[in-house]
């Protein structure tokens, strides 16, 4: 008894309502599935294996020709003698005579555009080149004037510490050689 409650106790309920929901989705899904069963065409036809020789897709393919034929046969004699055709055909091709001078005077005249606005926006790129150039040796130059002066400011500094350092140096030996004579005068 003991085993049947501790095995009771370590089943879970999320495990039941999973178990519970997964079979009524199966239920659900096998009632509502849309396959409907159809009966195969067993009529005798005297083909192989006692059915027709003829597809069934293609039964109504020589009615549909047929209405295909007609229907050309029937535009053909609407039209009032081959040299309307000829006549129409001639008014194509002119037609698409001028459509092509058009066209190609059309592309020509977008390649001209786009050849001077080249030629505008290469003249334009030159000449900011040149500007930048020249701005760059200008801020070079100022930048080596600046390096300059404050190399030699920095000289000169160096100099006046070095020289204060100097003299500071030979004050405090003369004040050290000045007490050590008064030491040994006194």
């Amino acid at each position: 008894m003991n085993k049947i409650l501790f095995r009771l106790k370590k089943i879970q309920i999320k495990q039941i309502v999973t178990a519970f929901v997964l079979g009524i989705l199966l239920f659900v899904t096998q009632a509502c599935s849309s396959v409907t069963a159809e009966t195969p065409d067993s009529t005798y036809e005297g083909g192989m294996n006692q059915y027709s020789d003829v597809d069934p897709q293609s039964k109504g393919a020589e009615d549909t020709a047929k209405m295909k034929a007609k229907a050309l046969k029937d535009k053909a004699n609407v039209m009032d003698g081959s040299d309307n055709l000829i006549d129409r055909t001639e008014e194509n091709l002119e037609d698409l005579g001028k459509n092509i001078k058009y066209s190609v005077q059309d592309a020509a005249d977008e390649a001209q555009d786009n050849a001077e606005d080249l030629a505008k926006k290469t003249k334009r790129g030159m000449e900011n080149i040149k500007d930048d150039t020249s701005d760059a040796v200008n801020e070079l130059n100022n930048n080596i004037q600046a390096t300059t002066e404050d190399a030699k400011l920095s000289i000169q500094r160096a100099a006046k510490d070095a020289q204060l350092s100097t003299q500071r140096a030979v004050e405090d030996a003369s004040n050290t050689v000045e007490r050590t004579l008064q030491d040994i005068v006194d």
